[in-house]
């Protein structure tokens, strides 16, 4: 089989999707859609054609396969007309959606069209997070009895010269990473949120911090601590050592998992746990470490993204309709942290 003819929309958010399918064995990079000097400093750095319109793009360039990296309002436009266009692979970058109703329209119109449908969480490629679902998978840490997860970032000023920036809060920037990790790796469902959100530190419309109650229907619950303005290392991005822009700090964890058997910290990839027959704080605790690797998430995306397009992989690591539900899980806490109100998820 050939190479696939590949788009990228957005070259924001999909600069590093154009990038990594350069240097793709199984696409050719056809075209890119952005504008301003950004994106055309990527597009004479890649040497691929700029459309200014991407439905210009779409209705010109002859394509097998779209990333989709635009702004989240624009995802269902952006994925209507790529089906229009006759294209039945897509890449949608996260979150699926800025409402629920968009993404219900997405879903729906990828089965109706015979599309293949891939939502960008890029995290569930982390050699990290598929270590620790297998770990969980296989009972190491037996029952699951709760979670503390955190995201703590400090984004440089410019990061806000981007403006949809000051509009879209880190709720659904960041912390639709982590609602969908823990999905991913414990494959519970939450059930419930109480959400309390501030914007004390930049003063603005959107949130700057929010900490977060999660209650599961199998039963666990989880607390979340989220802000992208206090200088502080526990955040994945932070700690994993995946992102190539980002100043790493190893060592940390972002995630914990606390089950009967054990517990699991999460990217610093630790198993704490006793001895069977030396259990409790009066025994010596035992500590396993486990080494991993750390491909680049996004890399690896694309790449499952060729194994989609090329029939060597049927299901998509995230489907559209666990994109969906990472995504009403944020709306709930946004509209708990609105309403100063526990939310149940319909």
């Amino acid at each position: 089989m050939g190479r696939f003819n590949l788009a990228v929309l957005g070259l924001n958010q999909g600069a590093k999707a154009a990038r990594d399918a350069i240097q793709s064995e199984d696409f050719v990079l056809a075209a890119v859609a952005g504008f301003g000097a950004q994106a055309e400093s990527v597009a004479d750095e890649l040497g691929v054609p700029l459309y200014a319109d991407y439905v210009d793009l779409l209705q010109k360039v002859d394509l097998d396969a779209v990333v989709i990296a635009l702004p989240n309002n624009l995802h269902w436009p952006a994925v209507r007309a790529a089906l229009d266009a006759g294209i039945r692979n897509i890449l949608l970058e996260k979150p699926i959606a800025d409402t629920v109703e968009d993404a219900r329209k997405i879903i729906d119109a990828c089965e109706e069209e015979g599309a293949k449908l891939l939502i960008g969480h890029q995290r569930r490629s982390s050699a990290t997070m598929l270590f620790l679902k297998k770990f969980i998978q296989d009972g190491n840490l037996g029952d699951i009895v709760g979670l503390q997860v955190s995201a703590t970032y400090a984004k440089p000023d410019s990061y806000y010269d981007v403006a949809w920036h000051t509009t879209t809060g880190p709720l659904l920037i960041n912390a639709i990473h982590d609602v969908d990790d823990i999905h991913y790796v414990t494959g519970m469902h939450v059930k419930r949120v109480y959400a309390a959100s501030r914007n004390s530190i930049r003063h603005g419309k959107i949130e700057d911090s929010c900490s977060v109650l999660f209650e599961f229907e199998e039963g666990p619950t989880c607390s979340y601590f989220l802000s992208d303005g206090t200088p502080a290392p526990w955040g994945y991005d932070l700690a994993a050592q995946e992102m190539h822009f980002i100043n790493c700090r190893p060592g940390e964890n972002s995630m914990r998992v606390f089950g009967t058997k054990g517990s699991f910290g999460l990217p610093n990839m630790d198993f704490y746990y006793y001895d069977e027959d030396h259990y409790g704080w009066t025994e010596p605790m035992q500590k396993k470490h486990f080494e991993v690797g750390r491909p680049d998430p996004a890399t690896a995306t694309l790449a499952h993204f060729a194994d989609l397009c090329a029939g060597r992989e049927t299901v998509p690591r995230c489907t559209g309709e666990e994109g969906l539900a990472t995504l009403k899980v944020v709306q709930a806490i946004l509209e708990s942290a609105a309403k100063e109100e526990i939310v149940t998820l319909v």
